[in-house]
């Protein structure tokens, strides 16, 4: 598994030392913390675990100023119970143990946990610090599940097993009945297409590591169309096919979304128009407007580049020809108390960029003469609370620590829960559970696509304050409730199938509908071409 450091880990720092080191300070005063030795990275190639031992390392962060001649003592339980245990000399801030486990001493769920606690001279003990929580498979032919994008399938603030991409492989491997296995290479902060990593031809002088730089010293960061070559190279060494690609990017091509305090990004004042460029690949003028503005910003790299429906394409050649689900962006930073332009221009760009994705999937698909791509969305609403993605990171200790230790090691595969924000796990999980309800991705995988015929609209265009009224019998008799997805960020439950909704904000807005029936069991539907007001 082959996955990039991010350059948040550095750019993150800054703001968060503070309180980093208030929470490292009673260990550099020469007490044993609760909080450390942290794990800050746990290594376990792909190859050979399903017949041989695993092989693996953990790095443990120790911070400068720990008494001198301390100790790392370190173990990796499985099903609570201690399988592997060692005690290690610090020096360095960065102890690396290797370790090998037996087939048969792994638990049955591949679950492992990974902490570390201090024994300094004197024989003084402390607490295990924060743990490294993993999954390992041991089925020789798991489902390969490929994840490229920036840091919503990144996966940003959360832990390696916790991520939306992992989590969207393990519920799309239970449903499946199969082990799934997840190959990670997105980066937080990547472009869908960054041209100048690709001068001379189409994959050349892709970036494998955050510490790329260009003449100016700005980080290069790997773009999606690298993540996916690379993907490409490790599965044809690996000699294993790829069966569903997690897809997402562009929002970091054009940066147009929180404002600078200088101004905006120049290209992308005009949302729907940059969106319809990067996102579509529309194409642009040749010298980029962004190139030389004073702070940093993706547009830097990413403009005028390829769209999505390549990306699409270049994924679905993989070995194995995988399936594609392109994930859209969520509503919540349009939530009614978000400033007015902010609530504006993030509105604009994820209702833009959804159908710009459904277009692209949709031409891919009609290029290809089958139905292989699909731009899926994870049902996020306003006002829904902390059922999101992220959550705010203000006062979490975690945070600050892996912050503080990311920059002293020297290639972790990324700074996993080093993030500007610390995530909800609750809500990624429902974020993965609602991307897999697709129908596509249910023909594609099993579990059956709905019953039903989906729900009718009474109109799709109008001026703004239209009402449209939906009908949702067709989806469907003994149905208990209906979960309604305007594609504007509002929803509705209700126990009837008829509901009516005023749109107020421009188009386009692509309707779901998300049922359950009276034993629990859930099915969607999406509307075939969306609702155009304005």
């Amino acid at each position: 598994m082959k996955l990039w450091r991010s350059r948040w880990c550095r750019a993150a720092l800054l703001p968060t030392l503070v309180g980093a080191t208030a929470v490292a300070g009673p260990l550099a005063r020469a007490d044993i913390g609760t909080e450390l030795p942290l794990i800050i990275d746990v290594s376990t190639p792909a190859a050979g675990q399903c017949d041989g031992a695993l092989h693996g390392t953990t790095a443990v962060y120790f911070p400068p100023g720990v008494p001198a001649h301390a100790d790392v003592e370190w173990r990796i339980l499985g099903g609570g119970q201690p399988i592997r245990t060692g005690i290690t000399p610090v020096n360095s801030d960065v102890v690396t143990v290797g370790f090998d486990i037996r087939q048969d001493e792994l638990p049955a769920d591949g679950r492992l946990r990974v902490d570390a606690r201090a024994r300094v001279p004197g024989g003084a003990v402390g607490g295990y610090g924060k743990p490294w929580n993993l999954r390992v498979s041991r089925e020789c032919r798991p489902l390969h599940v490929v994840s490229a994008g920036d840091s919503v399938t990144w996966g940003q603030g959360l832990g390696l097993d916790r991520t939306f991409a992992d989590l969207t492989a393990e519920t799309l491997g239970t449903q499946t009945g199969r082990t799934a296995r997840l190959h990670d290479y997105s980066v937080s902060g990547a472009a869908l297409d960054a041209p100048a990593l690709h001068a001379d031809t189409e994959d050349a002088d892709c970036p494998v590591d955050a510490k790329t730089t260009d003449e100016s010293g700005t980080d290069r960061l790997p773009d999606v169309f690298c993540q996916l070559e690379q993907a490409g190279t490790e599965a044809r060494a690996g000699g294993y096919p790829v069966d569903l690609v997690l897809l997402d990017g562009c929002i970091n091509d054009l940066d147009p979304l929180f404002g600078i305090p200088v101004g905006l990004t120049p290209g992308t004042k005009d949302v729907t128009a940059a969106v319809r460029r990067e996102c579509g690949g529309a194409g642009a003028e040749a010298d980029n407007p962004a190139a030389h503005v004073p702070y940093f910003s993706g547009a830097k790299l990413g403009y005028g580049g390829r769209g999505m429906r390549a990306a699409i394409e270049k994924a679905h050649a993989l070995p194995g020809s995988p399936k594609v689900l392109v994930s859209n962006y969520f509503h919540g930073e349009d939530a009614p108390d978000a400033p007015e332009a902010l609530r504006a221009r993030w509105s604009e760009f994820i209702r833009v960029s959804a159908e710009t994705f459904r277009q692209a999937a949709e031409q891919a698909n009609t290029a290809a003469g089958e139905v292989y791509a699909v731009a899926a969305d994870g049902l996020v609403s306003q006002g829904n609370g902390d059922h999101g993605p992220w959550m705010n990171p203000l006062g979490d200790e975690e945070v600050s620590l892996r912050l503080l230790a990311c920059p002293h090691i020297e290639a972790p595969p990324q700074c996993r829960t080093a993030a500007v924000s610390h995530a909800d796990v609750d809500g990624a999980r429902e974020f993965a559970k609602t991307f897999l309800l697709n129908p596509a991705v249910r023909e594609w995988f099993g579990g059956g696509g709905p019953s039903g015929s989906g729900f009718t609209v009474s109109k799709t265009t109008g001026p703004a304050g239209t009402t449209v009224e939906f009908d949702g019998a067709p989806a469907g008799g003994a149905i208990r409730q209906y979960d309604w997805y305007f594609g504007d960020g509002a929803h509705a439950t209700t126990d009837g199938p008829e509901v009516a909704h005023a749109y107020r904000d421009p188009g386009p807005n692509l309707p779901r509908l998300v049922v359950t029936d009276m034993t629990g069991r859930r099915a969607m539907y999406e509307l075939q071409e969306p609702i155009v007001i304005g």
